[in-house]
């Protein structure tokens, strides 16, 4: 069996996002991998796209967080990861921020993808490291 030198890239939408596009999410995965090593055994990154009732339930189960959040990763060790991300969280967040949904949506792409690949920001020396490197992403997004 050979494996493949790019990850493929799944979209899996469990509720409507025309945003958010599988030609898009590729786009921002290949800036991050210009701007980080990635495994080399990567093989897969799943995105999945929900709504706020079962990203609760997520976040519930996997942060013992009973909110919705934004995002979330599960890194897959050096085989790739999933990002689950709330589509109707963005759009109240994006509206809040006063920007686009699209920027927004980039954002939590970038930063999911960070996750994924073993950034944190937790702890403010990890926090130093992941934001500066979100942003330097995202301006070439």
């Amino acid at each position: 069996m050979t494996i493949p030198t790019q990850p493929a890239i799944e979209l899996v939408k469990h509720v409507s996002a025309p945003r958010l596009t599988r030609s898009r999410i590729q786009h921002i995965w290949q800036v991050v991998k210009q701007r980080v090593s990635l495994p080399s055994r990567w093989r897969q990154v799943s995105v999945v796209v929900v709504g706020a009732a079962e990203m609760k339930q997520l976040n519930q189960r996997y942060r013992h967080d009973p909110t919705v959040t934004d995002v979330l990763s599960f890194p897959y060790g050096t085989d790739g990861g999933e990002i689950v991300l709330c589509y109707p969280q963005a759009k109240r967040q994006s509206a809040a921020k006063q920007v686009s949904l699209t920027s927004e949506l980039d954002w939590l792409l970038v930063h999911g993808f960070l996750h994924v690949l073993g950034y944190d920001h937790e702890q403010a020396k990890d926090a130093q490291v992941m934001r500066p490197l979100e942003q330097a992403i995202l301006a070439y997004v």
